[in-house]
């Protein structure tokens, strides 16, 4: 089974060009690539006119490296996996292609593969950016009430004595101890990010933490359907490159690295070895993989259309991830507002509620 090397020994390493390349410009470098290939040049000339038209410094360095890795021999998925800026799903890709005769199709899937990434990542950033400064503004003006409003309450209704509402005493004790919670809270984050810091990397660890994120409300979905979308559209690439089922599963677990996954391409590839269907095998991780995957697959392995089935599943749960991150856009903001204006109601009418006990009492 082809395994990729993660190790990349004996490889050409760029240490002062260690940061990742963003997404927008992973798109325009395989696109490019892929136009120029398509367009009848060979690969020397196509790359050599890449590296002249890049303007950006940094870029054109690391292409540079790959282009002198690849003339001294080295594959081409082995030359952008030496300069630790291409993810294991760039370099997975091109090592597919390369092996398979289908480079072309290759940069083709990685250009479109980071165009919805560029996307999806404009509709999150649309969906979030507002929300996100509505919290945060709440957030400082919660701990301004707490630390600063609060407390001169406190000291009003200690010079009227009498008996404060429940809700008023719960309010001001709160303040009173606030420090020592945030100490408390800092704390455990500090502890918590020490110990998957130190032991992220073990499979406890990992399983712990993937089946935390796959619960979070919304946002478990979207990862899920997310990695399901890059399952469905890596192993269509592969099986229409003709690549062994068995093999091609193999080769998906070096690509994508989320653990309920890798863990899965385990437990599939032992049962295509015992000859099990592999409909069969999805229907026993459905926390990861959809029925719907699951019903067509099995219809794709007994009519012969797996790459088809794959296809229109890839297609269908991207168009279904770009419409849940427009939702939640919609939900996220007055949700937020009604949250955190119920939080500052409660602060204010518990601080309030004495005076309005007291002018009762008057009245």
């Amino acid at each position: 089974m082809l395994r990729i090397n993660l190790k990349r020994k004996n490889m050409m390493t760029w240490n002062n060009e260690t940061r990742d390349i963003k997404d927008g410009k992973k798109e325009s470098l395989f696109s490019e690539l892929h136009s120029l290939l398509s367009s009848g040049l060979d690969f020397g000339r196509s790359f050599r006119l890449l590296i002249e038209g890049e303007n950006d410094k940094r870029l054109k360095r690391v292409l540079e490296s790959i282009y002198a890795s690849v003339v001294k021999g080295q594959t081409l998925w082995e030359s952008f996996a030496a300069g630790e800026r291409f993810t294991a799903l760039d370099y997975g890709v091109l090592r597919i292609g390369e092996e398979t005769g289908r480079v072309d199709e290759s940069l083709r899937f990685l250009a479109d593969y980071y165009h919805k990434r560029v996307e999806q990542r404009r509709l999150v950033t649309g969906a979030i950016s507002y929300p996100l400064i509505i919290l945060v503004t709440a957030i400082v003006v919660l701990v301004f009430m707490i630390t600063v409003i609060v407390p001169m309450f406190e000291q009003v209704y200690a010079r009227m004595g009498g008996e404060l509402p429940g809700i008023t005493r719960w309010i001001i004790d709160f303040s009173k101890n606030f420090p020592t919670y945030l100490l408390i809270v800092i704390s455990i984050v500090i502890v918590l990010v020490g110990y998957f810091w130190l032991n992220g990397k073990s499979d406890s660890t990992r399983s712990f933490l993937s089946r935390l994120v796959l619960k979070i409300p919304l946002a478990g979905e979207l990862i899920r359907k997310n990695y399901q979308a890059r399952f469905c559209k890596l192993l269509y690439l592969l099986c229409s490159s003709e690549v062994p089922l068995l093999q091609g599963i193999g080769m998906l677990k070096d690509i994508i690295t989320f653990y309920p996954y890798q863990r899965s391409f385990d437990i599939i590839c032992e049962g295509l070895k015992r000859g099990e269907f592999f409909a069969d095998k999805l229907g026993e991780f459905p926390h990861i993989y959809d029925r719907k995957l699951y019903t067509l697959v099995r219809v794709g392995e007994e009519t012969n259309r797996l790459e088809e089935m794959l296809q229109k599943q890839g297609e269908d749960l991207t168009r279904e991830l770009e419409h849940k991150l427009k939702q939640l856009g919609n939900l996220l903001e007055p949700v937020l507002i009604m949250g955190v204006g119920g939080l500052v109601a409660i602060v204010l009418i518990s601080m309030y509620l004495p005076m309005f006990r007291l002018g009762g009492v008057i009245g």
